[in-house]
């Protein structure tokens, strides 16, 4: 394995990935099953699209749901993140397509009911099955409790990863400090294209 990961839930992810995986292409999301290999990790696994310059939970498991008290499906990373956090993960997810690979992060959520936890977070691309929409698969993963802090009147806020990186599957991975500083930019500039 090329990649470091921190659990055995995202290790186990990206080798199933790499398993449906043909050639270099992004497996389509149909090809992504309910198997012996993927059950045990349904609780904590969530799929997201790329729309409208945000990513929407297409799925959340059940683990995801009791740990932060609603259901997730069909919200927006924007409606728990800051607006750099969603450009910013916007702009990585658009580069682990461009160029197919994975990531894993780990970032605090905290919760509306007054608790935290630290989580690790892993992904790997999948188009949607009329090949033309962007979607990811995660694991997220339960690291431990961590110091609270108050969500700001959200349910639930998700803060930036202390800890990013993408991982090569075989085709190499985008400059990561590049995409974050456009990311950065474009934030600035109310969600334009900054000038070259």
């Amino acid at each position: 394995m090329s990649s470091r990961v921190l659990t055995d839930s995202s290790r186990k992810l990206e080798i199933y990935w790499r398993s449906i995986r043909k050639a270099d292409e992004v497996p389509l999301r149909s090809a992504f099953r309910l198997t012996t290999e993927t059950a045990p990790l349904m609780r904590h696994m969530t799929i997201a699209e790329l729309t409208d310059d945000d990513l929407v939970f297409r799925l959340a498991g059940t683990g995801i749901t009791e740990r932060q008290g609603l259901n997730i499906t069909g919200k927006r990373y924007g409606d728990f993140a800051e607006p750099l956090q969603v450009s910013r993960a916007v702009a990585r997810f658009k580069a682990f397509h461009a160029t197919p690979c994975g990531f894993v992060s780990v970032h605090r959520e905290d919760y509306e009911r007054g608790f935290a936890t630290d989580v690790e977070v892993a992904g790997f691309p999948l188009r949607t099955d009329d090949g033309e929409g962007r979607m990811v698969v995660m694991i997220v993963t339960p690291l431990g409790t961590a110091p609270y802090t108050e969500t700001g009147g959200r349910p639930i806020f998700m803060a930036p990863a202390t800890h990013f990186e993408f991982i090569d599957v075989g085709q190499g991975v985008p400059d990561g400090e590049a995409i974050v500083q456009w990311a950065e930019r474009t934030a600035l500039t109310g969600g334009r294209q900054p000038d070259q």
